[in-house]
């Protein structure tokens, strides 16, 4: 996270004294202020969870059962026949 970024937003919670005092001390063990302490460790945990919700993970032998399938095509079904076979909508352009 830059420094030099414009800090127009806010963010506040509420917690315990306990809680508090053990993110301070981590804070100031890692040199930073207890606000870019929690915000980075937040950032990082939700740039995890958005990789982790919008990436797929394959196994060898499943990236070699994909590729197979997008090398081959399908025979049509009677349905995507029938689609086919319906005239087409005009396209609007704006």
């Amino acid at each position: 996270m830059s420094t030099l970024a414009v800090k127009n937003a806010r963010v506040e919670l509420k917690t315990t004294k306990e809680a508090k005092e053990l993110l301070s001390k981590a804070a100031i063990l890692d040199g930073l202020d207890l606000s870019s302490f929690m915000l980075t460790a937040a950032i990082e945990k939700a740039r995890t969870i958005l990789r982790d919700h919008t990436s797929i993970a394959l196994s060898e032998e499943a990236q070699s059962q994909l590729a197979r399938s997008l090398q081959t095509q399908p025979m049509p079904t009677d349905e995507m026949i029938r689609l086919r076979s319906l005239p087409r909508l005009p396209v609007r352009c704006e």
